[in-house]
């Protein structure tokens, strides 16, 4: 008996119970096209910010290289040059990524005892290039524009 009156409900609601839960292919469609709009928007500035973050990275990984010279020195008892050729040889004392350079326009060191005599370093990729002075004798690092 109970499965008769299962197939006499009335149309309203029937239709009502079909319409209980979920969503309509409408809907989600529009849902991703927002999404999608959204996205399209903000991915090339996020790309950016990742990209600008990768740089201020590598920078500061130079930087902290540059104020642990001193330290380096006194713990190896040897005075550090930092020249080209240093830069270029197998085991360079400054190390960057391997889409930047470096380059020093005068060779300067560190002493043994951890004086730096100061200099500058010269880094450079495909935005640009910004000279790191270095100033005697903590080899304290700035940046210059």
């Amino acid at each position: 008996m109970s499965a008769i009156r299962r197939a006499s409900l009335p149309p309203a609601e029937r239709v009502q119970r079909m319409r209980h839960g979920g969503f309509t292919l409408l809907e989600m469609i529009v849902v991703l096209a927002i999404l999608g709009l959204a996205s399209a928007l903000v991915g090339p500035s996020m790309i950016r910010s990742i990209d600008t973050w990768r740089r201020q990275a590598a920078m500061d990984i130079l930087l902290d290289q540059l104020r642990a010279l001193p330290g380096n020195a006194r713990g190896t008892g040897k005075p550090i040059t930092i020249s080209d050729a240093t830069l270029a040889s197998a085991a360079p004392p400054l190390r960057i990524d391997a889409d930047w350079t470096l380059r020093v326009p005068e060779p300067w060191s560190v002493g043994a005892n951890g004086i730096c005599r100061g200099g500058e370093v010269i880094v450079a990729n495909a935005f640009g290039e910004r000279t790191v002075r270095v100033a005697a004798p903590f080899c304290d690092p700035s940046v210059q524009p």
